[in-house]
């Protein structure tokens, strides 16, 4: 007898089964190795460099069979269906290729379990054609059950991200399954215990970069590609907490660029002036690689600290 979700879901195991697998390749992306032969030797697996193996697996997301890398100053073409690397200089041979999956380490039963007690009927599918995901009150209710505010927590966008979920408040079913391999959690208790990590990893500044520009792709009311400076200033709230320049930033900001939205380009600089410029802002060089309106921003504060000092 299949699972059903406590509204009367049903979800096929062999479904169930394929969605997993298709989420674990995205969460763990494989390892991809070449066989390196000097003259006269059997040859010995090697692994590609991260940034290279990230390029791969970056063509097969986008469902390319070939596609040009470098390794070491040798360009390579990449061939996914005869799992070769041929070397761009005629007199090279090429290389053979093969990829290794990395492990999860979660239960599909019991991840299965987790998702059927909060997941629902969807009004729209996703990409893959799927009707299912956990929004709504239940959505809410599970943030309640791993003890997280989605309002005010950084947790919440933490485990967003690790989800890689495309919509504000909804997890669908393949992004859920990807999150929870992410964490390894397969079980509520597994996921509360991994909240506490979530928050200082993005508070600490380990996983900040990630979690703030994957903040300002879901935080997008589509078609537009600005946010508005209030929800802006929310989030850096949650996102820079610790920024002894965000209150004077933001309050410059509500009286110099009132009706003005910011932009991704924007918002990431937002990042690098918190994170590289001392609050004293002693480092800060007025020079075209800052927005204007930083330039203004400092210029106002290093005036209002020269009249109080």
């Amino acid at each position: 007898m299949e699972d059903k979700a406590a509204g009367g879901l049903h979800i096929d195991n062999a479904q169930w089964d394929a969605d997993c697998d298709a989420a674990f390749e995205l969460a763990l992306p494989p390892r991809w190795e070449f066989r390196d032969r000097a003259w006269g030797s059997p040859g010995v697996w090697r692994q590609f460099p991260e940034p290279v193996n990230t390029e791969i697996n970056g063509l097969v997301r986008r469902g390319q069979r070939r596609g040009n890398i470098l390794l070491g100053g040798c360009e390579l073409v990449v061939d996914l269906q005869d799992m070769v690397a041929v070397p761009t200089d005629q007199y090279a041979a090429p290389r053979m290729l093969r990829k290794s999956a990395r492990q999860p380490h979660v239960n599909k039963r019991a991840l299965k379990q987790l998702y059927l007690k909060y997941c629902e009927e969807l009004t729209t599918p996703d990409s893959s054609g799927c009707m299912d995901g956990i929004s709504g009150d239940k959505f809410l209710q599970l943030f309640k059950d791993i003890s997280v505010d989605p309002a005010a927590d950084v947790a919440a966008l933490a485990l967003a991200a690790a989800c890689n979920a495309a919509e504000m408040g909804v997890f669908r079913r393949k992004e859920f399954i990807c999150g929870c391999t992410v964490l390894e959690a397969d079980s509520l208790e597994d996921l509360r215990d991994k909240m506490p990590e979530l928050r200082t990893n993005v508070l600490s500044g380990k996983t900040l970069p990630e979690v703030y520009m994957y903040t300002f792709s879901i935080a997008l009311e589509p078609p537009s590609k600005v946010l508005p400076l209030e929800e802006a200033q929310q989030y850096w709230a949650l996102l820079l907490h610790d920024w002894p320049l965000r209150q004077p930033f933001c309050d410059w900001a509500d009286r110099h660029m009132k009706g003005k939205a910011i932009n991704r380009d924007l918002w990431t600089m937002v990042l690098k002036l918190a994170t590289e410029v001392p609050p004293d802002l002693s480092t800060y060089d007025e020079n075209p690689a800052w927005p204007v309106v930083f330039d203004e921003f400092v210029e106002y504060y290093r005036a209002q600290k020269g009249e109080s000092g």
